[in-house]
């Protein structure tokens, strides 16, 4: 885990500070202009969601399959031509799909989001944009480069959008002219990654056709096939909520439940960075079929994420009330406690779960995942349709959890029956059980009816009891041994 800490911690740290950009983009910009960024999050959704079949699965394949192409001195023998070209064939094979169904796509929207039908097209260049940039941030970290990736691909976007939003707000700009611009950012994030992989000397353009076997070309179609629809199953699942919400309801309502669905991707940050490191060790693990190693790295990162994703959902949950209050416009607002409430939950699902997803998707058998996440996303886009229109938008929070609990459940069962490895370990029971008895401690704190003074003692409280009581109990010797690493470092 010493490579991988260092890299998650870098890049941990780009999410923090990104997270604050977020945080007052999100309580003092977003909220004056709901149906704006409602309309943002709803165009980059499709990006979002369609990123494997768009890509081809060029956003697995890239970790994948690096392994095998792996070689600097052949240029890695044309893998990232092959990537590109998968990006620009997905994207083609949308766009002709698109215009054939365009006029009946947009007839629907004519009466439940006019706004979104206006403004719609933006979403396919934008979602291009978006794809191969994020093809190319995966490929970055087969080289351990994670840290200028993210930061280009979503650290400026956290920057753009509340600069965009801003403007329309204070009306410098149309809503016309700031979608431009959400557009023309994207051009540049990937503009950016291209010169950024030139500069690390890890931009080769030389196709190389002839390395590609017959058994190996056999083998990456099968994958291409069953991963992308796979992969875009999952972000179904996962990702399609606030599209979902924006068009079964108000564009407006999509905001309300952006906002509050960001809140819970604060829970994620620490999943993100960890994750970035490890993929690809998981993907040379199961090249190398090197279980023993895969099972440290499996238990290690589910305990750490579990102590991670509680802590802060915890502390924002304990708070939630008071946060909303803070926040202008926090009546309409208010509504996404309950949003925050279920994608919280499953965010700590998925982070307590680890890397099982991960482990099913990059080895040889992940084609037993493509029936469980087609299962899921149809789940997903059924209740979100039931729920939406008798809960609002905590029926699309609701749908969203209980098809990201139920994936994960099932490749939590493949990873045991396939590899017979369990992440879960007596720590797991400890870190549930220190997080409730915190949360009850700090639970009992009177409300003084000052919003920032109740969240910053109700939060502060119960960080720092379920800190103290995780490093005591020892639920995490990775958490045991950087506390150490910083204690030391303190007495230097």
């Amino acid at each position: 885990m010493g490579v991988i800490r260092r890299q998650s911690l870098k890049h941990s740290a780009v999410n923090v500070v990104g997270l604050g950009v977020g945080a007052v983009s999100t309580f003092f910009v977003y909220p004056h202009a709901l149906e704006a960024y409602g309309l943002a999050q709803v165009l980059l959704s499709v990006g979002m969601v369609g990123l494997p079949i768009l890509s081809l699965g060029a956003n697995t394949v890239a970790i994948r399959f690096f392994p095998r192409f792996q070689d600097k001195s052949t240029g890695h023998h044309g893998f990232l031509p092959l990537l590109i070209t998968l990006c620009a064939i997905g994207c083609a094979l949308f766009g002709l799909i698109a215009w054939a169904f365009w006029g009946a796509f947009s007839s629907v929207l004519e009466t439940k989001s006019p706004l979104l039908r206006e403004f719609l097209w933006i979403g396919l260049p934008l979602a291009f944009c978006y794809i191969t940039s994020s093809v190319l941030a995966v490929y970055s970290s087969n080289f351990k480069r994670i840290v200028v990736p993210s930061l280009l691909l979503d650290f400026s976007q956290k920057l753009a959008l509340p600069l965009l939003l801003i403007a329309v707000w204070k009306e410098w700009l149309s809503l016309d002219a700031a979608m431009i611009g959400l557009l023309s950012h994207a051009v540049l994030v990937l503009i950016g990654l291209i010169l950024y992989l030139r500069h690390i000397g890890e931009w080769h353009w030389r196709p190389n056709c002839a390395f590609i076997t017959p058994d190996l070309r056999r083998e990456m179609l099968q994958f291409i096939s069953f991963g992308a629809f796979g992969g875009f199953a999952l972000l179904v699942a996962a990702k399609s909520d606030v599209f979902m919400v924006g068009s079964l309801s108000a564009v407006k309502a999509a905001g309300v439940y952006a906002i509050a669905a960001y809140l819970a991707t604060v829970i994620e940050i620490p999943a993100k960075s960890l994750y970035a490191a490890s993929v690809s060790s998981v993907a040379k693990y199961l090249a190398d079929d090197n279980h023993t190693e895969l099972e440290k790295l499996y238990k290690s990162v589910s305990i750490n994420l579990l102590l991670a994703g509680l802590l802060l959902f915890g502390c924002i949950w304990i708070s939630i009330d008071s946060l909303f209050g803070l926040l202008p416009n926090g009546e309409a607002l208010a509504a996404g406690k309950w949003v925050f409430l279920f994608i919280g939950l499953s965010r700590v699902v998925e982070m307590g779960t680890g890397l099982n997803n991960y482990m099913v998707y990059y080895s040889q058998y992940y084609r037993y995942s493509l029936i469980s996440l087609g299962i899921m996303a149809a789940a997903n886009i059924l209740l979100s349709i039931w729920l939406i229109p008798i809960l609002g938008i905590m029926g699309a929070a609701l749908a969203t959890f209980l098809s990201v609990a139920g994936y994960n459940a099932v490749s939590l069962g493949l990873v045991w029956l396939k590899f017979r490895l369990f992440p879960f370990t007596e720590g797991t029971l400890k870190a549930i059980g220190l997080a409730l008895a915190a949360y009850f401690v700090a639970n009992l704190i009177p409300i003084s009816g000052l919003d920032l003074l109740d969240l910053t003692l109700r939060s502060g409280f119960f960080a720092l009891i379920f800190g103290v009581l995780a490093l005591k109990f020892r639920v995490s010797e990775d958490l045991n041994g950087l506390e150490k690493m910083l204690r030391g470092k303190l007495r230097k």
